[in-house]
């Protein structure tokens, strides 16, 4: 069963963490809570948030405590990462998702991100939602009232949010396999839900609307990733598939010959043929067009059309 957190509201608090990677530029960090405050709603960076250890925003127990904090912490209402990168797959082990349950709250990020909502999908059935970010989306204006306009929607109003791609600009995904289906949604960074195979985060694809997003893999490794998911006997049995940006994953000619294919070819190829509605080319991922989906809430994948409609409220 999910749970699903309350709505967020102007005059309410929100959480700043960095669970993986450490943050970019105060500079850009400010710009985030400057846009976020311009709207009306307060902020409070975690104790550790500005940390750094090596590629990580400090330590384990550091990034885990200020996880826990926010969580914990009554006066925080939603808890929103400041950036991904690289670190969540190694503070599961010692989170407390009974912590989590007992205070359900609002919480947004993508990337690397992916390992935490998978794990808490899994483990307390939250529903959180794969989101923009405060230093990647919300700091930037490219096609922020898209990313941002859409994440605070869905946040703030207890109804279906609808079709993912108003306002986006995009009229359609790219049909690979025709059909309509429903399910709940399951997804996230490619690389990520790899590293969750075979762990007790492990996830299940079944009957659900699998979305996908990569970034810097080139097509072999975008092609192994898949095939590993298919080997461990996921995605065959989803309702349907939902590809986002791939972004910087097509592999540029040699100039020597060496052979090369397509990211859309290794797509039909080997999702094409599964007997699910398959579709790509949606606004989700590491872009400025960066759609807010909301983890175990019921979504339409309209493959035929080119469309992804949220069918339920994600918050209460």
């Amino acid at each position: 069963m999910t749970i699903k957190p309350f709505r967020l509201e102007p005059g309410m608090t929100i959480g700043l963490v960095t669970p993986a990677s450490a943050p970019a530029s105060r500079e850009t960090i400010n710009k985030g809570i400057n846009k976020l405050q311009e709207l009306g709603y307060k902020t409070k960076i975690a104790r550790y948030a500005l940390e750094k250890t090596g590629y990580l925003s400090g330590t384990d127990r550091q990034r885990l405590a200020d996880l826990h904090a926010m969580f914990r912490d009554p006066k925080i209402h939603a808890i929103l990462c400041m950036r991904g990168g690289y670190g969540t797959p190694r503070l599961l082990k010692d989170l407390d998702f009974a912590l989590i349950k007992k205070n359900p709250k609002i919480f947004v990020g993508f990337s690397d991100i992916t390992g935490l909502h998978i794990a808490i999908n899994r483990k307390t059935g939250l529903a959180t939602f794969h989101g923009p970010m405060l230093t990647s989306n919300i700091a930037q204006e490219k096609e922020r009232d898209f990313a941002l306009g859409g994440l605070l929607r869905m946040l703030s109003e207890p109804k279906p949010f609808g079709s993912i791609l108003a306002g986006s600009g995009i009229k359609c995904g790219n049909t690979i396999r025709k059909g309509r289906a429903t399910g709940q949604l399951i997804g996230g960074n490619l690389s990520l839900l790899v590293t969750h195979l075979g762990t007790p985060w492990d996830f299940s694809t079944k009957g659900k609307i699998v979305f996908i997003e990569e970034i810097g893999e080139t097509n072999y490794r975008i092609d192994r990733m898949l095939t590993h998911l298919l080997n461990a006997g996921k995605l065959s049995d989803a309702a349907g598939i939902v590809l986002g940006h791939f972004t910087d994953c097509e592999e540029k000619p040699s100039g020597d010959g060496r052979p090369t294919q397509k990211n859309e070819e290794i797509f039909r190829e080997l999702l094409g043929g599964l007997g699910i509605p398959v579709a790509g080319g949606f606004p989700f991922g590491h872009e400025a067009l960066n759609a807010t989906l909301p983890y175990g809430i019921k979504a339409t994948l309209d493959a035929t059309r080119g469309d992804l409609i949220i069918e339920e409220p994600a918050v209460k």
